[in-house]
């Protein structure tokens, strides 16, 4: 079974559960699941143990995975005061770190963002509050200099597009359609496991829906290789979306399924979404 899809490219290990801002596109923002949020709306704080961290590491460098790693899932994962820790051990292993952030605990630290463009690959920081033009130019400038040592890529408030459990918002740059017959390969770059341990199938899962598998009790190689996630992984490259619940309604569209779209935009977004 192990032959018949592709190691994963990317491997996301969201160190904890919280973010510190309530994006109008975030899925986590609208997670009635639990996960993120209790009943009463109330953040879940919860962190990975630093064992399993290392441990799932480990795990993908042995099935031979020698890619890209970072440490969220629509979490900010400079909350976690062991971020750059595990970016170093990312490093000693042969992998690549790289980060996404709102930037708000890297703002006023100038310490940590000195640590964190020694280490990362690359990071990219979420502009969502910009005013104008000029506001916006401000603050790359601000970031460019912040970071000096890395890369710095930007996730734009004009480019917000609607997400599975997100409602529409008159901000986003496109209608939330659905694309029930439309081929999907990006369960296929990344495998992502969340702070307790659930693996999800792609960033719209936020709450296990897929019942994939924990990597505190199952290794990564058999979560990855399973007969179930194989059959999940080419079904939707067929364009089998309409078997899964999930799925049937994902406003993420194959690049066919999208005559409206700009394809310049559209490979600057889905780059984003693979990178």
């Amino acid at each position: 079974m192990r032959s018949t899809i592709p190691l994963f490219q990317r491997l996301l290990i969201e160190l904890q559960s919280n973010c510190n801002r309530d994006c109008f596109f975030c899925n986590r923002t609208f997670d009635t699941s639990g996960k993120r949020l209790d009943s009463d709306g109330k953040r879940i704080i919860k962190s990975m143990p630093t064992e399993d961290v290392l441990r799932i590491m480990n795990e993908a460098v042995a099935l031979g995975f020698k890619g890209k790693v970072a440490f969220h899932h629509m979490s900010e994962s400079f909350l976690d005061s062991r971020i750059i820790e595990f970016a170093h051990e990312a490093r000693k292993r042969g992998l690549t770190p790289y980060e996404h952030t709102n930037g708000d605990v890297l703002r006023n630290n100038e310490a940590l963002c000195k640590a964190a463009a020694e280490v990362f690959e690359y990071i990219v920081v979420g502009l969502y509050d910009y005013k104008n033009e000029r506001e916006l130019e401000e603050e790359k400038e601000f970031w460019i200099a912040r970071l000096k040592g890395t890369r710095v890529k930007f996730s734009l408030g004009g480019e917000v597009f609607p997400r599975t459990v997100t409602p529409f918002d008159d901000r986003m740059f496109r209608e939330k359609d659905s694309f029930p017959h439309a081929a999907c390969i990006r369960p296929l770059y990344r495998m992502i496991i969340h702070y307790d341990g659930n693996v999800a199938l792609c960033c719209e899962d936020m709450s296990d829906m897929f019942d994939l598998g924990n990597a505190f009790h199952q290794s990564v190689g058999d979560i990855w290789y399973s007969q179930k996630h194989v059959q999940i992984i080419k079904d939707l490259q067929n364009g089998r979306r309409d078997k899964y619940e999930a799925c049937r309604n994902c406003p993420m569209p194959a690049l066919s399924d999208a005559p409206w779209l700009d394809k310049s935009l559209f490979r600057r977004i889905l780059n984003k979404i693979t990178n």
